[in-house]
């Protein structure tokens, strides 16, 4: 969802903006290190799942309606910059007790062998993220209006929340009805 207003001034204006998302982690195969000092690393497979988490942004709009140099020219491009939060939601089985098993194989030797671990369910979000967090929001979009009152719209967003390597893209396209 997504609330815009306009100032009487048409060139800026403020949003509120909501996304609901599935936050999938990891899985697959992956080298790691389980214990610090042992000099062969190893393959681990297994692990994943997904948390629900909601996004909330609030926004300040500068856009340029071309209508104004462009007679019948009915499109307005803008940019956005913003603050926000990722609002992480649970999954029904956080605190409880879990085991998972795990193919682990030596890269060195080539020893296999099937490893069950067992600890409190967490997201692979909330593993790399922590808890809520608040985000940065910057991008730009185009609209175009069929009419004063009804358009298309197409937008970019990069949110950035702490820590750099959990940044990403937000792409929002759809109907526009203007009050």
């Amino acid at each position: 969802m997504d609330f815009s207003y306009w100032f009487p001034w048409k060139y800026a204006g403020v949003r509120f903006q909501g996304a609901g998302v599935s936050i999938r982690g990891g899985g697959g195969s992956r080298s790691v290190t389980i214990v610090d000092g042992f000099t062969a690393p190893v393959t681990v497979t297994g692990g994943g799942g997904s948390v629900p988490a909601g996004i909330l942004t609030g926004d300040f709009l500068l856009r340029l309606p071309l209508d104004d140099f462009w007679p019948n020219v009915h499109l307005a491009p803008y940019g956005f910059v913003g603050l926000g939060g990722i609002i992480l939601g649970g999954d029904g089985g956080e605190g409880r007790s879990v085991s998972e098993n795990f193919t682990v194989t030596n890269n060195t030797t080539g020893v296999t062998r099937q490893v069950t671990l067992t600890g409190r369910r967490v997201s692979a979000l909330r593993q790399h993220l922590g808890t809520d967090r608040v985000l940065g929001h910057v991008g730009g979009g185009l609209e175009y209006r069929f009419t004063p009152h009804i358009g298309i719209f197409g937008e970019v967003g990069y949110d950035f929340p702490n820590g750099s390597s959990n940044n990403f893209v937000q792409v929002n396209f759809g109907l526009r009805y203007a009050f």
